[in-house]
């Protein structure tokens, strides 16, 4: 790192050949998503070409790399929950859908742990969710994915609000009774 801040020729190529494998196989290890893995890998060589004039070696250039690659995946994981929980659970708007949208910083952000925990419950429900009969599927999909009001989903479904407000409280019902018993919550506890 210490060439490739002295701008020698041929310094970041052998840093990338040095480190590329290293730092996919990191990579790999924070972001879920295999096919983010190179465009990610790339991002951080492109941090690190980019941090070369302010680089100074107080520890190992290891420890430098990692923190690197940790806040590039970090972001990205930010970024993605950020963009998914945008588009589930946002209504369309009348914007130019070209438009950049303004996506605030995410300050819940937690340890990579918190990521697999948060991704094996996300599996246990659309196991759960897929049980569900169809019909309450349907309902919940729209209501809770599409943001549809029960009058909206009654005349999609061609049901009355009341038939809507009975199907949703019987999918959630049974959500909550399947997955109870994994999540570890209390039937008690509902109020």
């Amino acid at each position: 790192m210490m060439a490739v801040a002295a701008d020698e020729i041929g310094a970041f190529d052998r840093l990338v050949g040095a480190y590329e494998r290293r730092v996919k196989a990191t990579v790999r290890r924070f972001v879920p998503n295999r096919s983010s893995v190179d465009d990610l890998a790339q991002e951080v060589f492109l941090r690190l070409f980019r941090s070369r004039g302010r680089y100074i070696p107080t520890a190992k250039f290891e420890t430098f790399l990692h923190r690197v690659i940790f806040n590039t995946c970090v972001n990205h994981t930010q970024y993605m929950r950020r963009r998914k929980a945008l588009s589930l659970d946002t209504a369309p708007s009348s914007r130019d859908d070209d438009a950049p949208a303004f996506i605030p910083p995410d300050e819940t952000i937690g340890e990579p742990l918190d990521h697999i925990e948060q991704a094996e419950r996300a599996v246990l429900l659309r196991r759960a969710v897929d049980q569900l009969p169809s019909n309450q599927r349907r309902a919940l999909m729209l209501s809770r994915f599409e943001g549809l009001s029960y009058e909206q989903i009654g005349e999609v479904m061609d049901l009355t609000t009341q038939a809507v407000k009975s199907l949703l409280w019987r999918a959630r019902e049974s959500l909550r009774k399947q997955l109870s018993p994994v999540l570890g919550t209390n039937d008690d506890d509902q109020t």
